[in-house]
């Protein structure tokens, strides 16, 4: 395997730590377990719902998870199995071209290919275009949703992984599936008026909540596939969608997990990331100020109040509940992203992202080549390898920031990197 990426004639870091996960990834394969699929079993869906709805015997009846969960999070092979995730088989297969782009391995377009023909088969049926969500049962504080109901927050990674196949084989017929996507995406979701000409996306089919994480992922799926394909509905939804968005910033350039929740009016470290790496990607060519500007305020709060002093991802800066976990690696892999995305307008994200991928190298990638998942309060370690949260995450913000550091090095220090004002590629 032949790469570009060297500090001095030596392969950087960062890329030996993504080889070793290649190596751990293809013994273990890709079926997992997941943080949430306990949760999912009839005993946790109760629990969760009692909890929610404030019963005292709830938090008596979560303990026992949560206890397994930090304590001996292998044991839950004895009540679940693994599964395939979408999301984590379209962020490998990114990660894989991203790799493919880089060095020129066949092997690594080859494995895209593959986790490709995966998606296809655990795509959704029953909706307008190709969708995919969670194969487990999932007990949130507004309900239910079950198992195999398609999501807005799972679906664009689809749509990019078939879209960045085309691109990278010229093979049509991954358009056609980027383009059923795009159908799913514009057709089959919810709309909820937020005043004039500002409308909020469902998170899936089936309700009319207002997750701002959610509009985000869908206006940036509408506004590239109104590119790609044409269609003028999907710029017109897709701008509704942003307006939502942009409107419902706060003055100090936060956004509220959702509105018209008081149970989910927190704000978060890597729900932050998705709205701000989706504001991003649409506005690569949409070019529109109000975006950029929207970028920059939000990097600015995101910079001031998700970070702890030594530099690792905070998790949250208004909390929903009391949290155990004082280091989550989902985080870490959306600052890496966010901070690769941002490189030319905001440089101070790309020092951010580059420090963070260095430690998690140095200090958070286990021997066998996996990445720990988070550590508790008290320092307790959280090593059970979840590909959905956060391994496949980790390895493709691994290689996102490689991609975007050709022919900058990866070794040397900047300094004096301070927030810059808005510039054209914002």
């Amino acid at each position: 395997m032949n790469s570009s990426l060297h500090t001095g004639r030596t392969p950087s870091e960062l890329l030996v730590a993504a080889r070793r996960f290649v190596v751990w990834l293809e013994r273990e394969g890709y079926a997992s377990y997941d943080p949430y699929d306990v949760w999912g079993t009839r005993y946790g869906l109760f629990a969760r719902r009692l909890y929610y709805r404030g019963n005292p015997l709830g938090m008596a009846l979560i303990t026992p998870i949560l206890l397994l969960e930090i304590l001996c999070p292998e044991r839950r092979s004895l009540f679940v199995k693994k599964q395939r995730y979408a999301t984590a088989d379209a962020q490998l297969l990114l990660a894989f071209l991203n790799l493919y782009e880089i060095d020129g391995d066949r092997e690594h377009l080859d494995k895209a290919a593959g986790l490709g023909e995966d998606l296809l088969r655990s795509s959704i049926a029953g909706y307008r275009g190709h969708c995919w969500g969670y194969p487990f049962d999932w007990q949130t504080n507004r309900g239910r949703w079950e198992r195999n109901t398609p999501f807005i927050t799972a679906t664009p990674y689809c749509f990019e992984a078939f879209a960045a196949l085309h691109g990278a084989t010229g093979e049509e017929r991954y358009l056609e599936v980027a383009a059923s996507v795009a159908r799913f995406v514009h057709d089959d979701l919810n709309d909820t008026e937020a005043g004039p000409d500002a409308m909020a996306a469902s998170y899936g089919p089936v309700d009319h909540t207002q997750v701002i994480n959610a509009s985000a992922y869908r206006a940036f799926v509408l506004f590239e596939a109104a590119r790609q394909f044409g269609m003028e509905a999907y710029q017109r939804k897709a701008e509704r969608n942003l307006n939502f968005i942009l409107q419902s910033q706060r003055a100090d350039g936060s956004w509220l997990y959702a509105l018209a929740s008081p149970n989910e009016s927190f704000i978060d470290h890597f729900h932050t990331c998705f709205v701000l790496k989706n504001l991003f990607k649409l506005n690569r060519h949409l070019q529109d100020s109000r975006v950029c500007d929207a970028i920059e305020r939000g990097w600015m709060y995101y910079r001031k109040h998700l970070f702890h002093p030594g530099g690792n991802p905070k998790s949250f800066s208004i909390e929903p509940r009391l949290q155990i976990a004082r280091l989550e690696m989902y985080n870490v892999a959306e600052a890496i992203t966010l901070g690769a995305l941002l490189k030319e307008c905001i440089p101070e994200a790309f020092s951010v992202a580059r420090q963070l991928a260095r430690r998690l190298a140095a200090e958070w990638q286990l021997p066998d080549g996996h990445f720990m998942t988070r550590v508790y309060l008290g320092g307790i370690r959280h090593t059970e390898p979840f590909l959905r949260w956060p391994q496949a995450q980790l390895f493709h913000a691994l290689t996102n920031l490689l991609k975007a550091s050709r022919g900058r090095g990866i070794a040397p220090e900047e300094t004096g990197s301070k927030l810059h004002g808005k510039a054209s590629q914002c």
